[in-house]
This record gives structure tokens, C-alpha cells and sequence, in this order.
């Protein structure tokens, strides 16, 4: 299996998602500045490509707030 570039993690604190690089074994949250472990979170989706990791935190942010058919129809 490749290794794979991207993924997607919510942070615990504040909720937010964002893309992280899966080398890295740590990073830190945009929205509340918590460091986030990556070995202690679940990876919601995983990716090489920069556009499909991008469309994929909008779906995951998207759903989080409720707007997921919004942005299904935005997408189209």
C-alpha cells in the first residue's frame, strides 16, 4: 500500500477539521492553537492529491455544520 501524503483530522477541542501532512507527527489547530497528535486522532480520509484532500475537508467541514447538501449542490 503507498504511503499517503494528506489526511483529514478534527480536532477534539474545538471541532474544527483540517488537512494535515501524515509525515508530520504532530500539528497544530488553526482555529483554538491546541497541538494535536496525530498517533492519538482518527484520520478521516487520506489522500496524495492536493485537490481531492481540499474537496474532501469541504464535505467533512460541510457536514459538520449541517450544510452538507449545500455543498453538494455548490460542487456540482
Amino acid at each position: 500500500m503507498a504511503f499517503m501524503k494528506f489526511g483529514i483530522v478534527v480536532c477534539p477541542r474545538c471541532k474544527k477539521a483540517k488537512v494535515v501532512d501524515l509525515s508530520c507527527k504532530t500539528t497544530k489547530c488553526h482555529r483554538c492553537g491546541k497541538v494535536l497528535r496525530l498517533e492519538h486522532l482518527r484520520i478521516l480520509y487520506k489522500s496524495n492529491s492536493d485537490q481531492k484532500i481540499r474537496r474532501a475537508l469541504g464535505l467533512v467541514n460541510a457536514e459538520m455544520d449541517g450544510r452538507l447538501e449545500d455543498f453538494k449542490e455548490l460542487m456540482k
